[in-house]
């Protein structure tokens, strides 16, 4: 555990404008969630998913078919036609649809039939309903649902696939957010140390005046000094180059990117149970709803080798009139029960079907076992890395707090002239390389928080 006086709150100040207010990694987050492109794509998917559902159940709406027909026939060359004139007029609608429950399909029939043969008039009209019930195959609408389950699959499949890449992408920016801390760390410390360096350099300068050292001193530490200008400006160039990439992020200008993040917070990671855990993962998940699609692609494909026997009822009306309204008057009705029977012998390609699902599901059991043993390695690594770098942090913490007595104990030196500027300025370097691999640490533990989490599914 850390002391209060030993925690130190980052603020990584990464604009121009110190007015600017800062954001919090939530706060980022869910601009980027809102922002950004590849998240949309994902939700568009899932959208798309919603929809082909939608048109998976279209197999049950109602079918309608029309036709129209009329005919003239007329002369009297051939003696072969008992008439000369005949005008002939039909037309027939049929209705049709398949009942979901049930699997079987009914359709709905009218037709009208008129004819005037050399000025005598006649005319049939008739109605009927007819139904048809599957006993074996596709009993229950099976396999004529089997798209729409499947399609019912898929979009639970591609809630999770977005929830599980929006997870991964959300990890990887938070990362680079942690980065963005340490580099204003960075940037700030290597600023601290030129600093510093400029002035020792002058003092040895002045030393080089009073004739106290040699020319060599001189140049060694404006050698060091050069080195300690390019750490900054290479530190400063990678601060700008994360500012820019993370505030492209979320659409915002480069001086408006300003994350507050405590660099040094611990956190409680607890033992994980597997047994429990792993079914609620969503990689796993993803596997069950793949063996939910095979077993029901099974499903089908075993019902598909029993026959196929079908019972059908119609009743029918026709009546005769020169009118069409007449037509519906005095009708004859007529009913009629039929049993249609097939089966395809051998049945080949329906048995390869059967025997290829065995094989998926197979592997897709393998797949699931393997899956799940590379998370327990993932999450146990991890578990052990945090717990290392914690650690770490603490030993690291106490290099700090080591290096800020030796500083003070040389202010207290120079200040009682037993020590020399030059002392207390390397002390004041320590002790800033003490504090920035403190940070390094810090930071390197940070992201392995968010590894360890986005891992077991509790980033988001």
């Amino acid at each position: 555990m850390y002391n209060a006086k030993n925690k130190i709150l980052t603020l990584c100040f990464v604009a121009l404008c110190t007015e600017a207010s800062a954001l919090s990694v939530d706060e980022y987050t869910t601009a980027l969630i809102k922002a950004h492109p590849y998240l949309l794509q994902l939700s568009l998917s899932e959208e798309a998913s919603l929809i082909d559902q939608q048109a998976a159940l279209t197999y049950t709406d109602w079918s309608v078919r029309g036709s129209i027909n009329n005919s003239n026939t007329s002369g009297d060359h051939l003696a072969s036609r008992p008439y000369s004139d005949l005008n002939m007029i039909s037309y027939e609608v049929l209705a049709r649809k398949n009942i979901e429950q049930t699997g079987g399909n009914i359709s709905l029939s009218h037709s009208w039939n008129r004819n005037n043969r050399d000025g005598l008039v006649s005319g049939t009209n008739a109605v009927g309903v007819d139904y048809s019930q599957p006993l074996l195959q596709n009993k229950g609408g099976l396999n004529d649902r089997l798209g729409a389950d499947i399609a019912a699959i898929e979009v639970t499949t591609q809630g999770l696939n977005r929830a599980e890449q929006s997870e991964s992408f959300v990890a990887s920016k938070t990362k680079r957010l942690i980065d963005l801390v340490l580099a204003q760390e960075k940037k700030s410390i290597y600023r601290q140390q030129l600093n510093l360096t400029v002035t020792q350099l002058k003092l040895v300068e002045n030393k080089l005046s009073s004739g106290l050292v040699e020319r060599s001193e001189v140049l060694g530490e404006l050698d060091t000094k050069l080195r300690a200008e390019q750490q900054w400006l290479q530190a400063q160039q990678e601060l700008t180059m994360l500012r820019q990439e993370l505030a492209a992020q979320i659409n915002i200008n480069t001086s408006a990117m300003v994350i507050e993040f405590d660099l040094y917070q611990q956190h409680v990671i607890t033992q994980i149970d597997f047994e429990v855990i792993l079914p609620q993962l969503r990689a796993i998940q993803q596997i069950q709803l793949e063996k939910q699609k095979l077993l029901r692609q099974r499903q089908s494909q075993e019902n598909k080798l029993l026959p196929s026997v079908n019972v059908s009822f119609g009743l029918s009306a026709q009546g005769e009139a020169a009118d069409y309204l007449d037509g519906f008057s005095n009708q004859d009705q007529s009913w009629r029960v039929a049993v249609d029977v097939s089966y395809s012998l051998g049945q080949n390609k329906a048995k390869l079907d059967l025997q290829r699902s065995e094989l998926s599901l197979a592997r897709l059991n393998a797949r699931q076992r393997e899956v799940e043993m590379n998370i327990k390695q993932q999450v146990n690594a991890l578990v052990s890395q945090v717990s290392l770098l914690s650690q770490m942090m603490r030993t690291s913490l106490e290099q700090k707090q080591i290096a800020e007595n030796k500083l003070r104990e040389e202010k207290i030196r120079f200040e009682n002239a037993r020590g020399q500027k030059i002392w207390l300025i390397g002390a004041e370097k320590a002790l800033n390389m003490a504090s920035f691999a403190y940070a390094q640490v810090a930071a390197s533990y940070q992201k392995t928080v968010v590894e360890y989490r986005s891992a077991i599914d509790q980033l988001l």
